[in-house]
């Protein structure tokens, strides 16, 4: 019979003690070095705490202050990645959140306060949670963002970047700078890649003098660094060609090519020549004599005054009784026009004019004594204004046809006087067209003498003035038709 060795009876024993009491209350060392060669055992220490986990946090949409909402999204898109780079946070995704906020039915436009940024946080579950807005002033762009607390509502951090460009500087400058800062890291100066503003001007040929706001800037080609707040004008000189200036707007960090051509210099633009420039005698005034032959028509009106004055009607502003207006022979007028020649076979002319009833007598009439009469007289005037299109498609040595096509604006006001007291009377108004021809000699550049037609179509229509015009209307007195024809000379003064 084989009896157990020392060391297997220790070895049996401590299998016992380890397998009825905890570990971790009694640690055996036993080893007998005379028989056991064993190697150190490793214990490991199961109290070391591990790395604690990064906080959650949830960001919302920036708010969009000046650029469209589209782009505000993407800006967010890139905060959260860039944070999520930043390693501090743990990021919730955007999908993820909008499922959650979708479930509890809870509606994100909005939500730009605080109280509302802290309640979404704690519907999504996260401990912070980060707001802001993205704004656009002039050519700056401000990326403002904050952390704020979940269980408190307080803000805990903030973070400002204000940066001069395009979005596409903030997307990849403003945007990274303001999630470092965010995340409790130091701010990094943002440098920007330098651009200019700048003309870059040749002429052809080259070789010209270029000035810049009057200020020598050398020969062309070469480029001139300019101030984009501002218009600036520029000049090429060249021998033997003609000056060449324009103006051109700056636009900011861009580089304008300005490519100019130079024309030469004819004989006629000597120094002489410019020292006596020759006169175009392109434009001028007009004055024009006509006889309107519309007197049939006023005298048909007159008639229809009588007729009413003659049943007891009153149509003036005071009873009259029945003077039996006599009719008219002229009814004729002077008009003045300012000319102007817009090309070789076009101009252009505007005027006023007055026509009345037998123009020339009152002409004369108005040297004469007769405010003593008691005769009723009654008077038609007419004042006009008048725009006219000259069209001259042939031209002589010595004259000139054309034809006409314009647009006038008439008055016609019918007056009663005993003397000098007036009764009134009605007032007429109307635009109309006219058209004709006529023929202009011109034996010297400055002086001309035409010879012209018109026909105005125009129907007067009374003006509602005062009572003599509601009288007016009760007799049917409403319309006068006035187009006709019109034959006048006149005399063209140019310079």
């Amino acid at each position: 019979m084989n009896f157990p060795t020392l060391s297997e009876i220790v070895l049996l024993i401590s299998g016992l003690l380890t397998s009825a009491f905890p570990q971790d209350k009694f640690k055996l060392n036993l080893v007998d070095t005379d028989t056991i060669a064993t190697p150190p055992v490793s214990i490991v220490d199961t109290t070391q705490k591990s790395s604690p986990m990064p906080v959650a946090v949830a960001i919302m949409e920036l708010e969009a202050n000046g650029i469209l909402p589209t782009e505000a999204r993407a800006l967010s898109d890139r905060l959260r990645i860039e944070i999520f780079k930043v390693g501090i946070y743990q990021v919730l995704e955007r999908e993820k959140m909008n499922r959650i906020l979708d479930e509890m039915q809870f509606q994100l436009s909005g939500c730009t306060s605080d109280e509302c940024a802290v309640e979404v946080g704690r519907i999504v579950g996260v401990q912070k949670i980060i707001a802001g807005s993205i704004s656009k002033v002039g050519e700056y762009y401000s990326v403002s963002v904050r952390l704020i607390d979940v269980e408190t509502g307080k803000i805990e951090a903030t973070a400002l970047e204000d940066i001069e460009g395009t979005l596409g500087v903030v997307l990849t400058k403003a945007i990274p700078s303001v999630a470092r800062q965010i995340s409790g890291l130091s701010r990094e100066p943002i440098i920007l890649a330098g651009q200019k503003t700048t003309f870059n001007v040749d002429t052809e040929p080259q070789g010209a003098a270029i000035y810049l706001n009057g200020i020598y800037k050398g020969v062309a080609p070469l480029e001139i660094e300019v101030n984009y707040e501002y218009s600036h004008m520029l000049k090429a000189v060249l021998d033997g060609y003609e000056t060449w200036e324009r103006t051109y707007e700056a636009r900011k960090n861009q580089r304008t090519e300005i490519n100019i051509v130079l024309l030469k210099k004819s004989p006629s633009n000597d120094q002489s020549a410019q020292l006596h420039p020759r006169r175009s005698f392109n434009q001028g005034f007009k004055i024009r004599y006509a006889d309107m032959r519309v007197k049939d028509k006023i005298n048909h009106q007159i008639d229809m005054i009588n007729s009413n004055l003659a049943s007891g009607n009153q149509l003036f502003k005071q009873n009259i009784g029945t003077p039996n207006f006599g009719q008219i022979s002229h009814f004729n007028g002077i008009e003045f026009y300012n000319l102007r020649q817009l090309g070789p076979w076009l101009g252009f002319d505007f005027g006023l004019g007055y026509y009345r009833n037998n123009f020339d007598h009152w002409i004369t009439d108005i040297f004469k004594s007769d405010g003593s009469s008691d005769d009723y007289r009654l008077s038609v005037i007419s004042p006009e204004l008048t725009f006219n299109l000259r069209f001259a498609p042939i031209r002589y040595p010595l004259f000139y046809p054309y034809f006409n096509i314009g647009l006038g604006y008439n008055l016609l006001v019918i007056q009663t006087h005993q003397g000098d007291k007036s009764f009134g009377g009605p007032l007429y108004q109307a635009w109309g067209m006219t058209y004709g021809g006529g023929l202009e000699i011109r034996p010297f550049k400055a002086i001309g003498f035409a010879v012209e037609w018109l026909h105005r179509r125009m129907d007067l229509e009374l003006m509602d003035v005062d009572k003599v015009t509601d009288r007016f209307k009760h007799a049917g007195l409403t319309k006068i038709p006035l187009g006709g024809n019109n034959v006048g000379v006149s005399l063209n003064l140019y310079y």
